[in-house]
């Protein structure tokens, strides 16, 4: 749960919290590759933040290991997805609002993160209810997709 509630407030910022959008449109590369850079490190960051932890319980248990590992980078995919689908760049005058995110973002976010703890405990004790979890989290996921302010 963690893991996806610190992507999430990392992807907003990288995201939808930059301060000089026309700074960064100026690159030399395109905005695809500019998003998935942001993206890239969110993940990457997580990856650093985490590891340790999922070395430890490696050595202990190979399988809850993996599984711990996957759940992390899973919770912390599913929070990036989130803030992709919500990134909605601040004008200058909304200059007091530009820095918080959508609270409908910052509640699927939780609720995303609380489901893919659970499917990823569920699944290290190895239980059919996993999959139960897993549906609920993918869900909310569609949810948020369908709703989104970037599909329209």
């Amino acid at each position: 749960m963690a893991a996806g509630q610190l992507a999430g407030g990392l992807a907003w910022l990288s995201i939808s919290g930059e301060d000089a959008p026309d700074l960064v449109a100026t690159a030399p590369i395109t905005s695809p590759r500019i998003l998935w850079a942001k993206i890239e490190a969110v993940i990457g960051v997580i990856a650093l933040v985490f590891a340790p932890i999922v070395a430890v319980l490696t050595l202990d248990t190979v399988f809850a290991g993996i599984v711990c590992g996957l759940g992390i980078l899973t919770a912390a995919a599913a929070a990036t997805a989130i803030q992709l689908c919500f990134r909605v760049q601040a004008r200058r005058s909304q200059f007091r609002r530009r820095q918080t995110s959508s609270r409908l973002a910052t509640f699927a976010e939780a609720f995303s993160s609380i489901a893919w703890a659970a499917t990823t405990a569920l699944a290290a004790a190895q239980t059919w209810a996993a999959l139960g979890t897993a549906a609920i989290a993918l869900g909310i996921l569609a949810g948020v997709w369908l709703i989104s302010p970037s599909r329209t």
